[in-house]
C-alpha cells in the first residue's frame, strides 16, 4: 500500500487515538502530523508490509506521539529540582537535636532503602558513587532514594516525630 493511501484510509481512526488520549483537537492534529513524518521518514522499512501490519505500525506510533506528550505534560519539576526539595526534609532533620535518633532509624530501615538513605545523608555520598557501591544504574538509585524518603517520613509521622511543617516540605516528592 503507498504512503498516501494509508494516510487517507487510516487519517480518521489516527486522529480518534490522539483525541481519545488528549482530549484536545488541536494537540491531536499535531501528534497525528508528527505521527506521519515519523512514518514517512521510515516507510521504506514498512512498504513490504501488508495493510494490517502497516496500520498497526501507524497507531502504534500516534500512541507512542500522544504517551511522549503525555509524559512532558506531567512533569512538574526537573529531577534535580524534586531531588533539592526532598533533601531539605531530611537535611533539615538532621540539623535538629533529635540527628542521632534519626541515624539510627535511617539504618534500621528495610533494604535498599535504609543503606541507599544512609550512603546518600550519612555518609554525603554522590548518586553516581552509590550506583558504584550497589551496583545498579543513577535511576535505580534515585527511585531508592525517593522511596526511601517517602518510607521514612511514614516512619516518622507513625512515631510523631514529624511536625505538620515538615509535611508541607515534602509535597514535591
Amino acid at each position: 500500500m503507498k504512503f498516501e493511501q494509508l494516510i487517507e484510509q487510516y487519517s480518521n481512526l489516527a486522529y480518534k487515538i490522539a483525541l481519545d488520549m488528549t482530549a484536545s483537537s488541536d494537540i491531536a492534529a499535531d501528534l497525528v502530523q508528527d505521527s506521519y513524518l515519523s512514518l514517512y521518514a521510515n516507510y521504506g522499512r514498512y512498504r513490504h508490509l501488508s495493510e494490517q501490519e502497516q496500520k498497526n505500525i501507524l497507531c502504534k506510533i500516534v500512541l507512542n506521539k500522544c504517551r511522549d506528550y503525555l509524559k512532558q505534560q506531567y512533569t512538574v519539576l526537573p529531577l534535580e529540582e524534586q531531588e533539592l526539595a526532598t533533601d531539605d526534609f531530611v537535611d533539615k532533620l538532621l540539623e535538629e537535636e533529635n540527628a542521632q535518633q534519626l541515624r539510627q532509624i535511617i539504618r534500621g530501615m528495610r533494604p535498599p532503602y535504609g543503606m541507599v538513605l544512609s550512603l546518600y545523608y550519612l555518609e554525603e555520598r554522590s548518586i553516581d558513587e552509590i550506583a558504584s557501591v550497589t551496583k545498579t544504574t543513577n535511576g535505580t538509585v534515585r527511585v531508592q532514594l525517593t522511596r526511601g524518603r517517602k518510607e521514612l517520613k511514614a516512619i516518622l509521622e507513625r512515631r510523631g516525630d514529624l511536625g505538620a511543617d515538615s509535611t508541607n516540605r515534602t509535597t514535591t516528592d
